[in-house]
């Protein structure tokens, strides 16, 4: 007899469920790189100290200045450079700065597209004192400035290097207009046979542009001949970079970084190098010759500054003359 075994029917199948999907993954975000810093355009210290706000004692320091010499009345500084440099601004920024308000007695040009020259005689200015009481008379400080015309690369064209050297020995009279082709000569009615110490140069100050990229060979080869005759006479030379804002953001931005900015004195020792002033005898300064419509105290330290050491170091030459 075959037994019959039970079968039980199979357990169902469990349902498993599909897991839920899993949410995307969040980006992961980097920082973007950024390009690295450029280079600082200031050193973190000036590389030369300024007595920044001591404007009251300068003023009265020249206000007080009178020659030691008796047979000089005022120490003649003779400003020259090539054109565009900002001879005339140079003098109506000294003026501005001593009478503390905006003052133009030398014409300046600002023509771009006008080239040459624009001062073709040779011109004498004087600064008049401010009144400090309403009696007082007019008086001029003991300084005076000769403005000539520009030097240029072609040798017919510009202030022949010849003229400038007589104006330093004192040949050459107010009014004379300039000859690009030649120079003054002893029979011509402006010529000065007999000058007197009052008629020679007592301080000599080249102007050169900080923005100018590159000063032509020619017009530097007229300044050394320049130079080489005021050494001979023992007249003390300074020059002086103007438009400084122009060649540098931050002196732009505040005149006081002028002595920070490194590019400023990279052109200073460029300066020094092709004309053989020494550095400690070339300043910088920013003419009032943009919008300015009143003194900045800044820029009027940095010209009274240049100006004080010309009247030092005109005085030292007068003295050694007496």
């Amino acid at each position: 007899m075959l037994l019959q075994m039970k079968v039980e029917a199979p357990a169902p199948l469990l349902k498993v469920e599909a897991p839920a999907p899993l949410p995307p993954p969040t980006p992961i975000e980097f920082p973007a790189l950024l390009p690295p810093p450029s280079p600082s355009t200031v050193f973190d210290k000036p590389w030369r100290e300024i007595d920044w706000g001591n404007n009251a004692k300068l003023l009265k320091e020249l206000w007080e200045y009178k020659p030691q010499n008796e047979d000089v009345r005022h120490i003649r500084v003779l400003v020259y450079g090539p054109v565009g440099a900002g001879k005339s601004s140079f003098i109506n920024s000294i003026t501005t700065a001593l009478l503390g308000r905006m003052a133009i007695p030398a014409a300046v040009n600002n023509a771009q597209s006008d080239e040459g020259s624009f001062t073709v005689q040779y011109q004498t200015h004087r600064i008049r004192k401010r009144k400090r009481r309403l009696r007082d008379s007019r008086t001029h400080y003991p300084v005076v400035f000769n403005d000539i015309m520009g030097l240029e690369s072609d040798q017919n064209v510009g202030v022949r290097a010849e003229d400038i050297k007589l104006a330093m020995m004192g040949h050459v009279k107010e009014g004379y207009k300039f000859n690009s082709m030649t120079s003054i000569s002893p029979s011509d009615p402006y010529y000065n046979p007999h000058p007197k110490p009052d008629d020679k140069v007592h301080v000599l100050v080249l102007l050169l542009s900080a923005n100018c990229p590159e000063t032509d060979s020619s017009v530097i080869q007229k300044m050394k001949e320049v130079r080489q005759t005021a050494r001979d006479l023992g007249i003390p030379q300074i020059a002086i970079g103007t438009h400084i804002d122009e060649i540098c953001d931050e002196i732009e931005k505040d005149v006081k970084n002028v002595y920070k900015s490194k590019s400023l004195k990279t052109k200073m020792e460029m300066f020094s190098g092709e004309v053989g002033i020494p550095l400690n005898c070339i300043m910088a300064l920013k003419n009032y010759s943009g919008a300015e419509m009143k003194n900045s105290p800044d820029m009027d330290t940095l010209i009274l500054t240049a100006l004080k050491h010309m009247v030092d170091f005109g005085d030292d030459f007068i003295e050694e003359m007496s």
